[in-house]
């Protein structure tokens, strides 16, 4: 049973995969390991150093570190956003040679130093995407604003300990491994600070660190184990679980190949067919945030308005781009709800249904990566011991995996891998707790049709991060869900943002981002026809959304940044006195009960067969099961038919004799509790001692009875009995389920 946590500021929840978001780290003990991180301290009696000319920067000396050129760039000869790049020195090196004992390889860590003439007092780590492997121009762009480099930062890029000839192979050394994970990462901060100090005299004043995607992850994961070495970080699209985003990716291709009419698993889900999904999802979710202007503001909203089985045209004969198979129906519905083991167990995370997904990017993530990037992911770098694949038979490699072994492989060490993919890949500390103590900020920025990275990875994880900060984290750590975007950048979506210059501000000003304004690039393909190349809108602080309040509907100011209002209480739970009010509400709140069309929550309505299993049915997040309930009196259509087929495949009810299940007759105190019991899935009691004289060892609720009452989720009458055989009223059965959603969430 999945469990959704509430989080009293919004009423809209998401459901995620009961999957390991992050695991302690090991100490450093292999060769090439970090050095302990230095600050970039100016001069070394205390006093400010002499600059140092460019040129003379090649005799800089640094612990395994060699310089091989330093040279003068003159302003212009760097663009960015159209405007000359100022004049800055440009240094080049490598650290930590080493020849691999394991392929032979030659591997050192390499990078390049760009540090400007008019220097700002700060530094910048570049955290590069992909597999690295290539040593971006250093000039700390992000989210096309203003570069790093333009606002005088000393910017510093790296290949993460590998070249790109040795990709994807370089993942059979450990260390290697290791560099792309964290330690490049802790190997070149004391380096560049000392640069910085030799360059102009004295360390920098304040250091931030920037990425997107796997430089996102990156930034994520120095934000845990270096938070005392940097002021400020900004992470976009970030993989922070990339070896299960890329063991998801690989089980997402082999249910694309089953409606693929090809080897091309772009067939599974055409250009066409995509778009009569993204216009489905517009016709829901368009108008939740109060303009109709092609973009989903609310996401969360739109989860639960959006149905692919009741929403998207279904063929009634050939695929013929208007619609959708009910083969490639269930292959959408399974892939959005998340990859799985063959037991059902979370791989990684569910995605939101948004309009972004007509772009290019979403399908080259989608249809494309599985076979050309994240085969190699899983198969060098994150296995233990690596599958090693054949590069020239990938594909067979990707749709013949085993992916419980290859979940199982991302989690294990073997050999010389003493670190597992999980270990050194993801942030050790999910909670930051450093970053908190050291003042540190933290800006995530992630879009809603992402393909390869989930949005909803990136909520669940900020919601708990609240959730384990007093429930507000908005102080250290703030996050930003963009509609319509690809990853990192593109698709139908206002996805250009001075967020590095927010950032600043944040850090050095105490001025906190509530929004951010972001902006259309007039060169993005993705950009629909009907829309203005200035349109601009905000991207608010989450959980709150962008909702339209009056003026021009193409500027960002015409929109107020609201969290999504909690519905009035049930005409008939208002009074908060009430033994009963906040179970109720909290039904309410979440959504496991809308009540009747009379506003009423019919509180002291005994419940019936049907709504209990309802109200568990939504509780437990689940999506609907492929078969249908077999009981008699259950027919397709019916009111409960999907939370009964639920309850059935999961084995929670087995119906009555006769075969019928009739879920209009009321649930008994004995029943409700089974169900519960059933669905939950507890571990065995020890010992089955009767707690009450009416449920006697070896009655048929009795093992249920006696672990809700252990779990002080029940009592009984005032002559300890319990009563199984009574009906139970709907205000009890909030009381429980409650209860149990305390228990489970604590």
């Amino acid at each position: 049973m999945k469990h959704r946590r509430h989080v009293s500021t919004v009423h809209r929840r998401r459901s995620r995969p009961r999957v390991l978001a992050g695991v302690a780290a090991l100490a450093l003990t292999l060769t090439g390991a970090a050095p302990a991180l230095a600050s970039g301290t100016p001069g070394a009696t205390g006093g400010p150093a002499a600059p140092t000319d460019c040129a003379d920067l090649t005799g800089f000396a640094f612990e395994s570190t060699v310089i091989t050129a330093a040279e003068t760039v003159p302003a212009g000869e760097l663009i960015n956003r159209g405007v000359p790049i100022g004049e800055h020195c440009l240094v080049t090196g490598h650290m930590n040679e080493r020849t691999s004992e394991v392929d032979g390889e030659t591997y050192a860590i390499g990078f390049e130093m760009r540090l400007p003439s008019e220097w700002s007092g700060q530094y910048l780590y570049q955290a590069n995407g992909g597999m690295d492997g290539t040593v971006v121009t250093a000039t700390g762009g992000v989210g096309g604003g203003e570069s790093g480099l333009q606002m005088g930062m000393a910017v510093i890029s790296s290949d993460a300990g590998h070249t790109g000839s040795q990709n994807p192979t370089f993942g059979l050394d450990q260390q290697a491994r290791l560099d792309y994970g964290y330690q490049a990462v802790g190997t070149l901060t004391p380096m560049a600070k000392a640069l910085v100090t030799e360059r102009y005299g004295k360390g920098p004043e304040f250091s931030y660190m920037t990425g997107g995607s796997n430089g996102g992850r990156h930034t994520m994961v120095a934000a845990s184990r270096y938070a005392e070495d940097y002021d400020g970080f900004l992470a976009l699209a970030p993989g922070f679980n990339l070896p299960q985003a890329a063991t998801a990716q690989l089980w997402g291709a082999q249910q694309w190949d089953s409606v693929a009419t090809s080897e091309d698993l772009n067939t599974a889900l055409t250009t066409e067919e995509r778009s009569v999904l993204a216009t489905a999802i517009l016709e829901q979710c368009d108008g939740l945030d109060g303009l109709e202007d092609g973009m989903v503001q609310d996401s969360a909203g739109c989860q639960e308005a959006f149905s692919v089985a009741e929403h998207v045209p279904t063929c009634e004969a050939e695929r013929d781009g208007t619609c959708l198979s009910e083969d490639q129906k269930g292959v959408v519905t399974k892939v959005f709800a998340g990859a799985t083991t063959s037991d059902g167990e979370g791989l990684y995370s569910s995605f939101p249904y948004d309009p972004g997904l007509v772009s290019g990017g979403w399908g080259f993530w989608k249809f494309g990566a599985p076979i050309a990037l994240d085969s190699t992911a899983v198969g060098y770098v994150f296995s233990s011991p690596p599958y090693a694949p054949a590069l020239n038979a990938l594909r067979d490699f990707v749709l013949d995996l085993d992916i419980d072994e290859a979940n199982e492989s991302i989690y294990a060490t073997s050999g010389d891998y003493t670190e597992s993919a999980m270990d050194f890949m993801t942030p050790p500390d999910l909670e930051y707790r450093d970053l908190k103590a050291t003042g540190g900020k933290m800006m995530v920025i992630h879009g809603a049709s992402d393909g390869v990275f989930s949005m909803e990875d990136t909520a669940a994880w900020y919601e708990d991060l609240e959730a384990a900060h007093g429930g507000d984290a908005s102080d250290f750590v703030q996050f930003y869900e963009v509609p319509g975007m690809d990853h990192v950048s593109g698709g139908p979506a206002t996805d250009q943002h001075d967020s590095l210059a927010a950032l600043v501000d944040w850090v050095e000003a105490g001025e906190q981002p509530d929004r951010l304004e972001a902006w259309v690039n007039p060169d993005n393909a993705a950009l629909p026809a009907d829309w203005s190349t200035d349109r601009s809108r905000p991207l608010c602080a989450y959980p709150e959304v962008a909702v339209y309040a009056e003026g021009d509907p193409e500027d960002a100011a015409s929109f107020e940044c609201l969290q999504a209002e909690e519905p009035a209480d049930f005409t008939d739970n208002t009074d908060p006195e009430t033994w009963y009010y906040q179970p109720v509400r909290w039904m309410q709140v979440t959504g496991v009960s809308t009540g009747y069309v009379d506003g009423s929550y019919g509180t002291h309505r005994n419940i019936t067969r049907g709504e209990s299993l309802a109200f568990l049915y939504r509780y437990s997040g689940e999506e609907p099961v492929e078969d249908g309930a077999t009981f008699s009196d259950v027919p397709a259509g019916h009111s409960f038919y999907e939370a009964i087929s639920w309850a059935e495949a999961m084995e929670i009810t087995q119906g009555y004799a006769d075969g019928t299940f009739r879920p209009g007759h009321q649930v008994t105190r004995g029943e409700f509790a089974s169900f519960l019991y059933r669905a939950a899935a507890p571990e065995p009691a020890e010992g089955t001692e009767p707690t009450f004289p009416d449920v006697p060892e070896g009655s048929t609720h009795h093992e249920a009875i006696t672990w809700l009452a252990a779990e002080e989720l029940v009592v009984g009458y005032g002559n300890g009995e319990f009563r199984p055989e009574r009906p139970i009223n709907r205000a009890e059965v909030a009381k429980v389920l409650f209860g149990f959603d305390q228990l489970v969430t604590d």
